[in-house]
């Protein structure tokens, strides 16, 4: 055997078995919301059926980088604040682990508003910890413009500006990725490829805003709303407002085809949340 056909291998093995690994660790995940094990069993093995699981079985990085989401979700939910080193990892390993830093800003954000004090000293570590997590996305786009911006591959527009950040540039002209670029009669298929997705997800976000205001026993445009709904289900009000964005991001900026991928590899929510209604 090849040496290509060693590596080929080894990469579709090792995805795989990450692949299985990820679905042990929304089991408990979904347990540690407490879910039954019924529900949690559920969600495990939607986690495995989804439309997206060819990209978690291949030679990718889609099955690394939902390990290190999952894992630092779990991390969270158990109250510590380390799981913004798995979004570090993740965002070494795909660029979309950046938005991850939403739970960050998240977390610190709903600590000062329940504390009402020491703003600085979480202002601080939100600052350190959402540093840390973006740094290997920042550091891989210095190194490509430290690899394509001098000598005789510098000629990119993106080379000639101050913040040079490559991936907005490739995005935009070789792909077409653009706010609304995508909106165009042809691409209608693709747009009804995505819609189960984007149904599931709106049926469940009215499904939940719902029961959060049934449950707060307070009105919705309340000045504590926020206090009301994330003393009753914390982790789950973060993680659908995270769904959301990404929903919204995917709907308007982004290949629309690719959306399953996007939100199952990067917010497990995108499944989770059928079983949670």
């Amino acid at each position: 055997m090849s040496y290509d056909s060693c590596i080929i291998l080894s990469s579709i093995a090792m995805n795989n078995s990450i692949f299985y690994l990820n679905s042990l660790l929304i089991y408990k995940l979904a347990r540690s919301f407490g879910l039954s094990d019924v529900k949690s069993y559920q969600a495990a093995l939607l986690y495995t059926l989804n439309p997206a699981s060819i990209f978690m079985s291949v030679g990718y990085t889609e099955s690394l980088f939902s390990f290190f989401v999952i894992l630092g979700l779990l991390i969270r939910e158990s109250d510590s604040q380390w799981y913004f080193l798995c979004i570090c990892l993740a965002a070494g390993v795909r660029s979309n682990g950046t938005t991850l830093v939403f739970f960050i800003v998240y977390d610190h954000m709903l600590c000062m508003v329940k504390s009402g004090g020491l703003l600085v000293v979480n202002l601080v570590c939100m600052a350190v910890q959402v540093g840390v997590s973006v740094a290997p996305f920042f550091c891989f786009q210095n190194h490509l413009s430290e690899l394509y911006c001098s000598g005789e591959y510098n000629g990119s527009s993106w080379c000639d500006k101050d913040f040079r950040i490559s991936y907005g540039y490739i995005q935009s002209k070789y792909w077409g990725v653009g706010l609304f670029k995508y909106w165009q009669l042809k691409q209608l298929p693709n747009f009804l490829l995505a819609a189960p997705l984007f149904l599931v997800v709106g049926v469940v976000m009215v499904t939940w805003c719902r029961s959060a205001i049934s449950s707060s026993n307070k009105a919705v445009f309340s000045r504590n709303i926020l206090l009301d709904l994330s003393s009753i289900i914390n982790f789950q009000l973060a993680g659908y407002i995270h769904l959301v964005l990404l929903t919204l991001l995917g709907l308007v900026a982004m290949h629309v085809q690719v959306v399953t991928r996007f939100l199952v590899a990067n917010c497990p929510f995108s499944f989770l949340c059928t079983v949670f209604s």
